[in-house]
């Protein structure tokens, strides 16, 4: 039976993504890792697979801790800022992908709110395979933003 799975998502500095980091500035490098194993008939029958990376600000107090963003002329509350890689060929049954950013503080530029660059977050991601019913999804990696 085909498989696919997320067993790990940390955060990391970009220049070395395979160790974890758990706390950031807004000005260090920033990257969300998520390690990956398929059953070889999926990477040997040419699927595509869509990645999605995710931080997640869990204390949404609309008057305190919420992030926000403008539509247009209207505030929208964000929980999460999303990345993602569409169309992906697999060419591995182990691997790593990683989005990364060179700075925290790219990584959330469109997000409003007094704590976006103070705080304890995490993030957690996807891979659907395209054309199919497989996916992986990982766990939550906690990590922290100081001043």
């Amino acid at each position: 039976m085909a498989f696919v799975n997320v067993s790990a998502v940390r955060t990391a500095d970009p220049a070395n993504v395979w160790v974890a980091k758990d706390s950031f500035r807004s000005s260090d490098p920033f990257a969300i890792v998520l390690d990956v194993q398929v059953d070889s008939s999926v990477v040997s029958s040419g699927l595509l697979y869509d990645a999605v990376w995710q931080i997640v600000n869990p204390r949404q107090d609309p008057y305190s801790h919420a992030w926000w963003t403008l539509l247009g002329s209207e505030v929208e509350g964000i929980p999460t800022v999303d990345a993602d890689w569409n169309s992906v060929p697999f060419q591995w049954t182990n691997f790593a992908v990683w989005m990364s950013w060179s700075r925290y503080s790219d990584a959330v530029s469109h997000v409003h709110g007094p704590d976006k660059f103070a705080g304890v977050f995490f993030v957690q991601g996807t891979i659907n395979v395209q054309g199919s019913s497989l996916f992986g999804h990982s766990n939550q990696f906690w990590f922290k933003v100081r001043p």
